[in-house]
C-alpha cells in the first residue's frame, strides 16, 4: 500500500528487490511513485529512453521527475567513490526535471549532458534517423542566423549557400553517428561471443 500511495519512506523494504536487476539493492533510490531501483539500474534504464524526457517507472509507468536517495546513502559517499559518483549522475538528472524557472536555468547549465545524450541516442541503430528531423531544423536556424548575422568566415560554393550547407553537414553527421553507433554495436557482439565459455562438447551430426 505504501508504494500504490506514492508516500516517500526512508528506506526500501527488507523484501523487497530492485524491479531492474531483481537483485539486492545497492544504492537505492525512490521515485515520486513510491518504488524504489538501484541507483545506477535507473540511470542505466533512463539511458534506453529518449534523450530530453525522463523515464517512466518500470513497476507503474509513472514519470520519474525526482530521484530520492536512500536515507544513509549520503553518509556512505564519504567512504564509497561508486556511491559518490551515482550521487552526483542522480542530482544531474534531478535538475534537468525539476521545472520551473530554476529548472530552466539548470538545464541551460546542464546543456554539455544534453548534447552527449543527444549524440549517444543519434548512435543508437534502431533508430538511425529518429533525431535527424529535429538536427536538420537546427542546423536551418543556425544557417539562417549566419545568413543575417555580419559574419562571413565560411567557404562560398557555387550551388550551396549557408542554410543549405549547414543542412548538409547535419545530414552528413546524423549518418556518420549511426555508422559509428552500428560500428560499435558489432565490436560489443563481437567481444561478448570472444568471452562467452566454449561448449564442453559439439554433437555430431
Amino acid at each position: 500500500m505504501e508504494e500504490e500511495s506514492g508516500r516517500q519512506s526512508p528506506s526500501p523494504p527488507a523484501d523487497d528487490c530492485c524491479p531492474i536487476c531483481f537483485g539486492s539493492f545497492s544504492a537505492p533510490f525512490q521515485g515520486p511513485c513510491g518504488h524504489w531501483y538501484c541507483g545506477a539500474c535507473i540511470l542505466e534504464y533512463w539511458n534506453h529512453v529518449a534523450a530530453f524526457k525522463p523515464c517512466n517507472c518500470p513497476m507503474c509507468s509513472r514519470p520519474i521527475t525526482k530521484l530520492t536517495p536512500q536515507s544513509t546513502l549520503y553518509h556512505h559517499q564519504h567512504h564509497d567513490q561508486g556511491i559518490r559518483h551515482i550521487i552526483n549522475n542522480v542530482n544531474q538528472y534531478n535538475c534537468l526535471f525539476l521545472g520551473g524557472p530554476r529548472g530552466f536555468i539548470l538545464q541551460v547549465l546542464q546543456l554539455p549532458l544534453f548534447v552527449k545524450r543527444l549524440i549517444q541516442a543519434m548512435m543508437d541503430p534502431d533508430r538511425p534517423v529518429a533525431y535527424l528531423s529535429r538536427l536538420r531544423l537546427v542546423a536551418v536556424l543556425l544557417g539562417a542566423l549566419y545568413t543575417l548575422s555580419p559574419f562571413d568566415f565560411l567557404p562560398r560554393w557555387r550551388y550551396l549557400d549557408a542554410i543549405d550547407l549547414f543542412d548538409c553537414s547535419a545530414i552528413a553527421l546524423s549518418f556518420s553517428l549511426y555508422f559509428v553507433g552500428l560500428y560499435s554495436r558489432r565490436r560489443r557482439l563481437r567481444r561478448l561471443r570472444q568471452l562467452a565459455p566454449a561448449p564442453l562438447f559439439e554433437v555430431d551430426m
